[in-house]
């Protein structure tokens, strides 16, 4: 048993980090000690398909359709994207630092639209959304501020569920912060963000430092940022919390904080909403409150998601949400790093293996898996074109889908 969870989540994380330094900024250049991924300029796709051209919505045309809202303006701001007409962080924009923030964060998510994300929503569309039809919630433990993915994997869910130890803080007016800590945010924005572009999973231990200087604390500027970026009109936001048997309560009443964001999908029209909750998911810390358990239930089963998880389900410790899950999803898409494959029992699940698997990395090489590698040996795997979890380059990547019978 695990004595001291969150320092034990938090340490996991932190010697992750040391395995991948020393690093530099993608806004400035890809990491150097790693082999090279594809070029940005190139794009690997699916056979006989069509690349995407989604563009985000323009302010235009969110002002027209009487979209935007204060939140939706500071999410494009901080995004780097232009505000709505009118807008009082129009004359933010016009600062040099800003424009310079904006540039970087226009090549970075291009490179990762070219390298990543089209990709992802060929293979979705292919292989995830015709066998995840039977529920509209996606359940994203252990995810932190990383909607990207959870709207890659699942765009046709109405409601997202996301978990992490990082906190939960009000997003203040932005125009009332001093212009030197509002420009330095955005270069915390950059910092925090760049593993995730470029490996597809954050540095933990990156993210907290970078959350805790910035005058913008916890989550929310991330989560803003991947809203903006994939095209999300943010509607509204609520800060809430949860009761020990997972009733909503106004504020920061309870003890297992979170917000609610409703927003709509402007390449559908969908109405939908995400909720981030700041849980502590070890055995001892469910045990004592159980709140978001009780939380994801009152929403039915859900497609869950586990990506970059530290392997934390493969040992003692996170024995309840491992059960959780299994219980409570209707499609479980994963790495390795999640739930350990044996728990997958032939009698109650379908599985379809993706990408390769040979091995965790070095770090985590004691959680190397036998019977996943049998399978992947005899069941011919289609290969990946985008990188997944620890293994982030689509060569290496794993990636398997169980769905309940």
């Amino acid at each position: 048993m695990i004595k001291n969870t969150v320092n034990h989540w938090w340490v996991r994380k932190a010697v992750l980090v040391l395995a991948f330094l020393p690093t530099l900024p993608l806004f400035a250049q890809e990491i150097a000690q790693l082999p090279p991924t594809t070029p940005p300029t190139q794009q690997e796709v699916q056979p006989g398909a069509t690349p995407s051209t989604t563009s985000s919505p323009t302010p235009d045309t969110l002002r027209a359709a009487g979209l935007s809202s204060p939140a939706n303006d500071a999410a494009r701001y901080l995004a780097g994207l232009p505000v709505a007409p009118g807008s009082p962080l129009t004359s933010l924009t016009q600062d040099p630092r800003w424009i310079a923030h904006a540039k970087a964060m226009n090549q970075a998510f291009s490179q990762l639209e070219q390298r990543q994300l089209n990709n992802i929503r060929i293979f979705q569309a292919e292989n995830i959304a015709p066998a995840t039809q039977l529920s509209h919630t996606c359940v994203y433990l252990f995810s932190g501020p990383d909607f990207l993915y959870a709207d890659a994997m699942f765009p046709n869910c109405s409601t997202f569920v996301l978990q992490g130890l990082e906190p939960i803080d009000p997003m203040p007016d932005l125009q009332t912060l001093p212009p030197t800590a509002l420009f330095g945010t955005l270069e915390n924005i950059k910092t925090s963000l760049n593993t995730i572009l470029s490996f597809s999973f954050f540095k933990t231990k990156d993210m907290r430092e970078e959350l805790e200087r910035s005058a913008l604390k916890g989550v929310l500027p991330e989560i803003f940022v991947f809203m903006a970026r994939t095209g999300k009109e943010i509607k509204g936001i609520q800060y809430m919390s949860l009761d020990k048997a997972g009733n909503v309560l106004q504020g920061f009443q309870g003890a297992t904080r979170g917000t609610k964001i409703t927003f709509t999908d402007i390449a559908s029209g969908s109405e939908k909403v995400m909720y981030y909750f700041t849980a502590d998911l070890s055995d001892d810390a469910t045990k004592r409150n159980p709140a978001l358990f009780r939380f994801c239930e009152g929403l039915g089963p859900a497609n869950s998601l586990l990506k970059a998880a530290s392997y934390l389900l493969h040992e003692g410790g996170f024995d309840t949400v491992r059960n959780f899950l299994l219980q409570n999803s209707t499609a479980i898409l994963q790495d390795d790093s999640g739930i350990p494959v044996h728990y997958f029992t032939p009698d109650r699940w379908t599985l379809r293996f993706f990408g390769v698997y040979t091995a965790p990395i070095d770090l985590f090489k004691k959680f190397y898996q036998a019977d996943l590698r049998q399978y992947y040996t005899s069941s011919s795997p289609k290969p990946l074109t985008f990188g997944f979890g620890y293994r982030w380059s689509s060569r290496s990547s794993t990636l398997f889908l169980a769905v309940r019978k």
